[in-house]
């Protein structure tokens, strides 16, 4: 026993160098404990168990340092073998709150839960035991050797070491590789310093020095720099709660069954910021936005970032988000200034009942991700189930895309265009198609813009022109009168920088003349970014290509677009054409637009033509390309190439 031990020893200043671990111990233990105390940012049931284990270590030390401090001064027995209790208690339930901390931390299997609880027992009453026999001998009603003491002091904590580390071992998978290296280190450094202290009980060791309590403070120690991260709770560039503590606290109140509202939102123009004022601009932009949203959170909630700029918070009741609601739409109303520029923020928000309408909290940024896909801006949306279902077909699509890549799963059809003055086929225009195993054909009005939002359309157009290249050198449809392919560039494909290069490279592996093939740009990429999108469209033009607008007359027509781009042709949209064929007003809108594009050089394509009349009516409106079913639709690469031999040859046009 320690004051049986210390007794044989001269009392006085002398063995004060006796106490410097068990000194060292309360400081370790006081700095990790004000640490945490000062730093705790969530409560949860890892970071309670964290703050006992360390306050049990901290009370470990004391009982230690006064235990030992009876070689320097005079203590009162009774004082002292009460100290020696408590010492033993707290010395083994630490290592018992080790073991459960650990595994409440990892999370194990169902099974391994159950094994653990059964450990935890064992080794509680290990701990029992050893408290009884120990006061029974300070009592006199028994006793026990030194040895038997020791043996039953530090037993339990090498038992609970065992258990720790085993666990680890099984469960490692969930932890970095880093953590499981300073839990095998903790463990040994523990797991030394008791076997020296059974040792030096059996006297085996001389005794001088009672290391086991700075061993404690040290794995405690150890413990909260790799495993228990106050700052791994916060998001470094807005000081607000991060995704991993939003997906913790979310699912705990999930698995409580009680009822509460998720709301997420995000900046709808959040890449206009970064691309104007930097990565550095766009952080002073998420800061000032969470400041002012955090200033009208009611008290006890808190906002959260979850990926770049989309944020949640979890409300406790609909009155309570409703009477926040009107703050948060007017944290909006004010621009945010970034280096002298005002800025307006927009932004895309839902509020999602749970768990009833979806009890999986990734569920939310999919759902949120569906409402951005409607451009439903600036406004609150209540989620229902509906929403969450088509958010998951979403999010199967976004999977197939990333299959097809992969997996090259996408397939090229072509749909021929017909020339008014040649009377033949004399172009194409290739279309991606997706048909997935699980979900079956996806149409590209669905996949397209998903793939817009992924940033996929760059590889999806890569895939686009590396197909038409290869149909182009290995069945060279010039000669069965295809006089170039048309290829759709999306508004992300424009705007990436590499656009130009990308677009070359393909041209050049497989030696195909630039002006087989014509580049089509949407009417709406033109007022995306009008700048970037001229140069980039002339330097194109300028290497052989011909360029297309698309989709004419379905949104932004200027004169100003079509005499500062470089376009050749220009496609009627299929709702204009439609229009046109329907009613009476627009008869003189297409014929007032045909001599005005055809003055200024450009040749026109009328999309959507499925009947005789209508390719007679756009043939005598003075249309100079027909594209539609009346020809045919969209069809394998296998198939238009037996169509257009058989239109060279000239069976197929009436």
């Amino acid at each position: 026993m320690f004051s049986q031990l210390l007794y044989s020893y001269n009392v006085g200043i002398h063995n004060l160098p006796y106490l410097s671990f068990d000194a060292c111990a309360l400081i370790i233990n006081l700095i990790v404990l004000i640490n945490f105390i000062v730093n705790k940012k969530i409560k949860s049931s890892t970071a309670n168990l964290f703050y006992m284990l360390t306050l049990s270590s901290l009370t470990t030390s004391l009982f230690s340092f006064v235990c030992v401090l009876r070689s320097v001064v005079n203590i009162n027995y009774a004082v002292n073998d009460v100290m020696k209790i408590l010492y033993a208690c707290f010395y083994n339930f630490t290592g018992l709150l080790f073991f459960i901390y650990l595994v409440n931390l990892i999370k194990g299997s169902v099974k391994q839960r159950i094994a653990c609880r059964v450990e935890a027992v064992l080794l509680l009453s290990v701990i029992i035991i050893g408290l009884i026999l120990n006061v029974l001998s300070v009592c006199g009603i028994t006793a026990i050797s030194d040895t038997l003491y020791g043996l039953i002091l530090y037993c339990g904590q090498i038992i609970s070491i065992v258990f720790a580390v085993v666990f680890v071992v099984m469960n490692r998978h969930k932890l970095t590789s880093v953590q499981c290296v300073n839990i095998y280190i903790l463990c040994g450094i523990n797991a030394l310093a008791n076997v020296w202290q059974m040792l030096a009980t059996m006297e085996v060791v001389n005794y001088q020095i009672q290391i086991s309590s700075f061993a404690l403070s040290i794995a405690i120690l150890l413990s909260y720099i790799t495993l228990q991260r106050p700052e791994d709770e916060i998001d470094n560039v807005s000081g607000m709660f991060n995704m991993g503590t939003y997906l913790f606290r979310t699912r705990e109140r999930l698995h409580k069954g009680k009822e509460f509202y998720a709301f997420v939102f995000e900046l709808s123009n959040m890449s206009v910021v970064n691309s104007t004022f930097g990565i550095k601009g766009g952080n002073e932009v998420i800061k000032e936005l969470a400041r002012r949203v955090r200033k009208n959170l009611p008290k006890k909630l808190h906002l959260f970032r979850m990926n770049g700029a989309r944020f949640a918070i979890n409300f406790n009741s609909e009155e309570q988000y409703k009477n926040f609601e009107p703050l948060f739409i007017k944290a909006f109303e004010l621009p945010v200034e970034v280096n002298t520029t005002k800025i307006n923020l927009g932004f895309v928000a839902c509020l999602v009942p749970m768990p009833s309408v979806t009890n999986q909290v990734f569920d939310l940024e999919e759902i949120l991700k569906y409402y951005r896909s409607l451009n439903v801006t600036d406004k609150v949306c209540v989620a229902d189930t509906e929403a969450v279902e088509k958010s998951h077909r979403r999010k199967r699509v976004e999977y197939a895309i990333q299959n097809a890549l992969k997996e090259r799963g996408f397939e090229v059809y072509y749909q021929p265009i017909y020339s008014v003055s040649e009377k033949r086929i004399s172009s194409a225009e290739a279309l991606i198609r997706l048909c997935d195993e699980k979900i079956g054909f996806i149409g590209p009005d669905e996949f397209i813009p998903i793939a817009e939002e992924t940033g996929r359309i760059v590889e999806i157009g890569r895939f686009v022109m590396e197909e038409v290249c290869r149909f182009i050198k290995d069945d060279n449809p010039k000669q069965y009168g295809i006089d170039c392919i048309d290829v759709n560039l999306s508004v992300i494909q424009c705007m990436h920088p590499e656009i130009i290069d990308d677009i070359n490279s393909v041209m050049d592996m497989y030696g195909v003349p630039r002006h087989m093939v014509n580049l089509e740009v949407t009417e709406t990429a033109s007022a995306k970014s009008y700048a970037l999108l001229q140069s980039r469209l002339k330097e194109l033009h300028r290497s052989g290509f011909t360029i297309s607008l698309d989709d004419f007359g379905s949104g932004f027509s200027s004169v100003q677009y079509l005499i500062n781009f470089p376009f050749d042709i220009v496609k009627l949209d299929k709702a204009l054409v439609w229009a046109y064929m329907s009613t009476e007003r627009y008869e003189p809108i297409l014929k007032h637009y045909m001599p005005m594009l055809h003055g200024l050089g450009l040749k026109i394509v009328a999309e959507g033509v499925e009947t005789k009349e209508m390719l007679q009516a756009l043939e005598e409106l003075g249309c100079d390309y027909i594209q539609g079913y009346y020809f045919s639709r969209p069809i394998p690469r296998e198939q238009f190439l037996e169509y257009i031999k058989k239109a060279a040859s000239g069976t197929l046009i009436a």
